[in-house]
């Protein structure tokens, strides 16, 4: 029992300080994990549950990216710019979760054509969402940074503060 606990905290904190690395896996492995039981429960049934609403597989795309880009922002250090890594674990999430479909898929069906013809779908699909919710959650916690560093008190000197307080 104490080994088990010893690695798990060595995994989190790890996986903190390796926290783009560990928010691609996190993006990638909830995207191909929750597009496989859809795919899974689609086969069961008979007939495609849920292709996309907008563009293919978007819902599996926007919660491995909306969770990969998420424990990123809340894992970064402060020399990590927030706008330009957040919109890379989307992008790079996107495009290796789309690799990971497409082979997926090719296994599925047997033939290098439909690995080719999703990888296509796929990457268009991934690279979009990962950019679009990369930069919507980056810029978010942009503003929510730059709103709490606008409440510290700039000033020390106690001439300033008499003068405010009269």
């Amino acid at each position: 029992m104490i080994k088990i606990s010893y690695y798990l905290s060595n995994l989190v904190k790890n996986a903190r300080e390796q926290n783009i690395y560990a928010g691609i896996t996190i993006s990638v492995l909830i995207t191909v994990i929750s597009y496989i039981i859809i795919s899974v429960i689609s086969l069961l049934v008979g007939f495609l549950i849920f292709g996309g609403i907008f563009i293919f597989a978007d819902l599996e795309y926007g919660l491995g990216t909306l969770f990969g880009v998420i424990f990123f922002l809340k894992n970064r250090r402060p020399d990590q710019s927030i706008l330009k890594y957040g919109i890379v674990v989307g992008i790079v999430g996107g495009i290796v979760s789309s690799f990971l479909i497409s082979l997926y898929q090719w296994i599925l069906l047997l033939y290098f054509y439909y690995f080719i013809r999703f990888l296509i779908y796929t990457l268009i699909s991934g690279v979009f969402i990962g950019f679009l919710i990369g930069a919507i959650l980056s810029g978010y916690y942009m503003y929510k940074e730059v709103k709490e560093e606008g409440k510290e008190e700039y000033y020390d000197d106690e001439f300033f503060k008499d003068l405010i307080e009269d």
